[in-house]
């Protein structure tokens, strides 16, 4: 195990972020969950539907 576990942890993580949706502009409309920058699964605003695809780096939705 040793010096390379910690590393394949971090690796897995993800995080969840709420951000403001670009087309409806609905703050925190968007939750997005991110692995490796980049988000898992579609996110969809909760006010207008607005899709965000997986594999979208949040500086680029």
């Amino acid at each position: 195990m040793g010096a390379f576990a910690d590393c394949q942890d971090a690796r897995n993580m993800k995080t969840i972020m709420e951000i403001t949706c670009p087309k409806c502009h609905e703050e925190d409309g968007i939750e997005i969950i991110l692995k490796d920058g980049a988000t898992v699964g579609e996110s969809i605003c909760a006010q207008c539907g607005y899709v965000i695809p997986e594999g979208t780096h949040p500086e680029q939705a």
